[in-house]
């Protein structure tokens, strides 16, 4: 049950600053100090469609994004230690407008195609929808939210909140072709002409690889593990030992250290800088932590080996040199110093990349030199995390609705 009055109460702690630090270093630029305001004023529909303007999807955004980062991050606040709570209000306020779906006023007749259903797929087909676009879409699954459904942690995201976004589509009359891969099933080519646009927001499905020395020792990588449709906590808990190293400290290896830690498993996460300057926020990282995870810092693996009955993880020591060309300062190894692991089995959570498979046999290719999300097809869009910098749900949803915006404003 929603407490308005802690609503409330909560955004009247909001300062209303001039130069709002807030907007700035949001990446979807809410207007937070009038949300706040409206909140305060209890015109909470009000509220909601402010946001709706920028956020469509804070259901996600309010529960997943890292805040301490980007709006609560920079609250003036924090001066007093205390920020505004914006992801909660944002979260909250999404919660009480649940069933509201923002209808066009009127059908343009075009046809717009959206492949991949993740954050930036759900955003595009939404906003693209609401401007009066005909929209269908394509996901290799058997229901959408992406990386959202396959990846993160039960106990961190409730996924029958989902179910808000099927409401919405079949609201708009949107059409979903589940179980289908682009590049596998259909081919982009054979998509193309039967669409006024289309926007490609398949994100990135393969891991990226570790190069160490690991002969006759399998290793695993986290974004296989997290696949609810290939394991289920009883196959990870059968199919690693009780000892388990993680190597990377970005929010894939916060979640699949987590899950493993509540499974039982005793996790040491390995992370060659330290934690300060980790992609994941310090709030995951307390929480693994509290769960129990191990973090090592300044360690590089560099081969994991067998020895008789025995899985060791050598590692050597770094440190990190001031260099003006890398921001989060240069590695370097501390010769002849080395630490070593003894484990049952070691997990790569080192990032991901695209398979492309979407634009197999097509001429299709990413024009990045003419601006984000370009194509050298003028129909078709890209976005998510394959041209992201950073890999949040804000930027894969900003994504999603700018390329509806430019869309929109070119068609």
């Amino acid at each position: 049950m929603i407490n308005l009055d802690q609503l409330v109460a909560e955004a009247s702690r909001c300062l209303d600053c001039k130069d709002a630090p807030c907007i700035v270093n949001c990446p979807a630029h809410n207007n937070i100090p009038e949300f706040m305001k409206l909140i305060r004023t209890q015109e909470f529909r009000g509220a909601r469609d402010l946001w709706h303007e920028t956020s469509n999807i804070p259901e996600l955004c309010g529960l997943l994004c890292p805040q301490e980062l980007l709006c609560e991050g920079h609250c003036t606040l924090n001066k007093i230690k205390k920020p505004l709570r914006i992801g909660f209000l944002e979260a909250e306020i999404a919660s009480l407008f649940k069933d509201v779906t923002d209808y066009p006023t009127a059908s343009n007749g075009k046809r717009h195609l959206v492949i991949g259903l993740g954050p930036a797929g759900i955003a595009n087909a939404l906003r693209m929808a609401e401007l009066g676009y005909v929209v269908e879409a394509i996901d290799g699954d058997d229901r959408l939210g992406g990386a959202i459904y396959h990846f993160v942690p039960d106990f961190r995201f409730d996924k029958e909140t989902l179910k808000v976004y099927e409401k919405r589509f079949a609201d708009l009359k949107i059409k979903v072709r589940y179980n289908t891969i682009v590049g596998k099933d259909v081919f982009l080519d054979d998509l193309i002409d039967d669409y006024d646009s289309v926007f490609i927001a398949m994100g990135l499905d393969l891991p990226i690889e570790v190069d160490i020395e690991h002969e006759d020792v399998r290793v695993h990588y986290a974004i296989d593990l997290l696949n609810h449709h290939w394991y289920s906590d009883k196959d990870l808990s059968d199919l690693l030992g009780s000892k388990v190293g993680i190597v990377g400290l970005g929010n894939v290896a916060i979640d699949i250290s987590r899950v493993l830690a509540h499974l039982g498993k005793e996790v040491h996460i390995i992370y060659r800088r330290t934690m300060d300057v980790a992609p994941a926020s310090h709030k995951e990282i307390s929480e693994a932590i509290a769960d129990g995870v191990l973090v090592h810092e300044l360690l590089g693996p560099v081969a994991f080996r067998r020895t008789r009955d025995k899985k060791i993880l050598d590692c050597e020591k770094n440190c990190i040199i001031k260099d003006p060309a890398a921001p989060r300062g240069r590695i370097e190894a501390l010769p002849g110093e080395t630490v070593a692991f003894e484990l049952d089995d070691l997990v790569f959570a080192t990032g991901q990349k695209s398979s492309d498979l979407v634009l197999k046999g097509s001429n299709v290719r990413l024009t990045p030199e003419n601006g984000c999300c370009t194509t050298s097809n003028p129909k078709v869009f890209v976005g998510g995390d394959r041209v992201n910098k950073d890999k949040r749900i804000v930027d894969a949803m900003v994504s999603g609705i700018e390329v509806a915006n430019k869309i929109a404003k070119i068609s």
